[in-house]
């Protein structure tokens, strides 16, 4: 986070998972990210068409 905020120099970063795996979440929030919602049917993985939770980290909120 430290490097594209400050030698990047992006305003907004932001992270999707599968909510089947809600500990990928647990680590999003632990780096500070914030959930923004799940966009349904949104989203691939192995079995097919998922759901996506959304987080993001504004650098503002650093």
């Amino acid at each position: 986070m430290d490097f594209f905020f400050g030698k990047v120099g992006v305003n907004r970063i932001e992270a999707r998972h599968d909510p089947g795996n809600p500990n990928s979440g647990k680590v999003m929030m632990k780096c500070g990210m914030r959930y923004e919602g799940t966009l349904r049917s949104s989203d691939r993985n192995n079995q097919g068409i998922c759901d996506a939770s959304y987080y993001s980290l504004l650098k503002s909120e650093r």
